[in-house]
Parts: structure tokens; C-alpha cells; sequence
């Protein structure tokens, strides 16, 4: 079973130990278990989009373990999602075992014990999604693991599509519209686990939710405009300033500070690109919506422990987030 050819960082494997750690260095630390004594065969190919990485993958049967052990020395802390493109598949998280079948996915918890059962070849692509993008947009993420979600209709079959298309066509995304398409596959992808069978939210609750949810999606997508506050979140929204306030009420950051905290991990991120080295400070600082560029590396010392210039000089190495 063959992966298309792509510019994708791309692995062959036929040494089973050599498939164990080249998995374990894509994905989370791992048991991998082969099935049989038959010659082992697999590939993973793997890219970005922003902070969401895919992983293709096909392989002859194995199994996959994720155990207490391991996670106890991991800093691993994300969500995976697993759709299968050919084969099947079989997930089993909180005592929940769910089996995928072609166009179907799931999401399974890094920080929590899981088991994968790969009993036949088969072709799947994983993405992994930070905790902080699946719990802002849902509620009880851990109800929601080893679910399957099915890609023949309604929502599942939106996302299922969208998953497949964008898992082949990023080497052609453009990055101006990356983070457009990164934000809408969160989007489709909470919005189908929201559909499945079994999850209840309270109504108050739901509607805190949904606000906080659209404030923090309309931020991300207005980030780099100066005017961006919480008067023109609200009015974006519909909703009273004071009423946006209290949404933030208990949360790490205001959302004024939030706007600001995103602003400059954006721009710690555009200083240590390289496409980042042919911009002057004043410039990233500029399009980030600082106005001032003594504001901005003075926020920026505060939050990193070092000035733009020193960060910079220093090869971007060395900050403590």
C-alpha cells in the first residue's frame, strides 16, 4: 500500500524496532506490538499547517499502546485525530472502544492511556490539535475520545471531506490563507464531535460557550488589525462590552490581555521565522498592531525575558514560555 507522492518529510520503514522509534518521534511515545511474523512494512509522511501537524500513514497490522508509564515521563499534551482513508481501524480510550471504517475519524487524549489496533493494512492520517484549541471550543473534550464520528452525512461527512482535501492539498496552501483554513478545521471538527450521541451541555452554560468561543475566533482572525479591542470584539459579536468582560471573568487573561498575549507569541513567532530575519523589528511590531516600538519591546522583555533585538541576536534560542 503506497502513499502519494508528496513534499512531505517522508519515512520507509521494513525494520519493525526502526518503526517503533521513528512513531514514536512523529507522534507520542509509544509500545508498538506486530502482529505475526510477517515482513513489516510502513511509511509516514508528515506536514504542518501552523501549529497543527498531519501525519499520513500506512502500514502492515500493529498495535499501538499509550500507557501510564509512558505518559508519566512525557510532556506530551495534545489531542490526536485519527481518519481512516483505507482499512480499519480500532480505538479504546476511558474504557470505550470505537472501530473506524474509511472516511470516519476520532479524537483520543495524549495525557490519558489509549490502545490502537491496526489489524490490517491500512492508510490513516493523524493530526494533532493542541489541548488549548479543543478545550476553548468544547466543554468535555474527555467524553468526547474514542467516539467515532462517521463521514457519510451531516457535520461528520462536512468535516470527514474537509480533513481528506486539506490533508492532500497542503503543499499548495498559501500562507496567507493558513491560518484561515487551520481556525476552520478546528471549527469542523468540534462542531462535529458537538453532534455526537451522548454529549450534554447545560443551556446557560452552552450559550457562555458559544460567545467566548466567537470571541476568541474573531481575535484570531483580526489580530494583526490595530483597531482589534474589546469594544470592537463586542460590537463584531452583538453583544455589551461589559457582558464580553465577564465571559473572561476566571480565565488566565482579560481579554484585553489576551489580544496583547497573542499579538507577541505572534510576534516571537515571526522574529524566529526565517522569512521573519528579512523584516525590521519595527515592522513586525508595526504589523501586530503595535503602534509604538518602545511599547512593543518593552512588552515583549516582560513576557520573554529579553528585547526583540536580543531575542533575535541570540538565533531565537533560549526564551522560557
Amino acid at each position: 500500500m503506497q502513499l502519494a507522492d508528496r513534499s512531505f518529510t517522508q519515512r520507509d520503514c521494513s525494520s519493525f524496532s526502526f518503526w517503533r522509534d521513528t512513531v514514536c518521534e512523529t507522534f507520542v511515545e509509544l509500545d508498538c506490538r506486530q502482529h505475526g511474523s510477517d515482513r513489516f512494512k510502513g511509511q509516514i509522511q508528515s506536514r504542518r499547517l501552523l501549529d497543527v501537524s498531519f501525519a499520513t500513514v500506512a502500514a502492515t497490522p500493529h498495535t499501538v499502546v499509550r500507557d501510564a508509564q509512558r505518559i508519566a515521563r512525557s510532556k506530551d499534551d495534545d489531542f490526536l485525530l485519527s481518519i481512516i482513508h483505507e482499512g480499519e481501524m480500532g480505538i479504546e480510550q476511558r474504557g470505550r472502544m470505537t472501530r473506524l471504517r474509511p472516511g470516519e475519524f476520532a479524537i483520543y487524549d495524549t495525557a490519558e492511556p489509549y490502545r490502537i489496533v491496526l489489524d490490517q493494512p491500512f492508510v490513516q492520517s493523524v493530526l494533532r490539535f493542541s489541548r488549548k484549541e479543543i478545550n476553548d471550543r468544547l466543554l468535555n473534550p474527555s467524553l468526547l475520545t474514542s467516539r467515532a464520528v462517521g463521514g457519510d452525512k451531516g457535520m461528520g461527512a462536512i468535516a470527514s471531506t474537509y480533513i481528506r482535501q486539506l490533508s492532500a492539498q497542503l503543499e499548495d496552501v498559501s500562507p496567507m490563507s493558513g491560518r484561515q483554513l487551520r481556525n476552520t478545521l478546528l471549527d469542523l471538527v468540534t462542531a462535529s464531535l458537538k453532534d455526537l450521541t451522548g454529549e450534554s451541555v447545560p443551556p446557560v452554560r452552552e450559550g457562555h460557550h458559544f460567545f467566548l468561543n466567537r470571541a476568541l475566533r474573531f481575535v484570531e482572525d483580526n489580530l494583526l488589525d490595530e483597531s482589534l479591542s474589546c469594544e470592537s470584539v463586542a460590537q463584531a459579536l452583538g453583544v455589551s462590552s461589559r457582558y464580553l468582560r465577564k465571559l473572561f471573568e476566571g480565565r488566565q487573561h482579560s481579554l484585553s490581555e489576551w489580544i496583547w498575549h497573542r499579538r507577541l507569541e505572534e510576534s516571537l513567532k515571526s522574529l524566529g521565522e526565517s522569512q521573519g530575519a528579512q523584516r525590521s523589528i519595527t515592522a513586525i511590531a508595526y504589523d501586530l498592531g503595535f503602534k509604538d516600538p518602545a511599547h512593543f519591546s518593552k512588552a515583549f522583555k516582560v513576557k520573554f525575558g529579553m528585547t526583540p533585538r536580543e531575542y533575535r541576536l541570540c538565533g531565537a534560542t533560549g526564551i522560557a514560555h
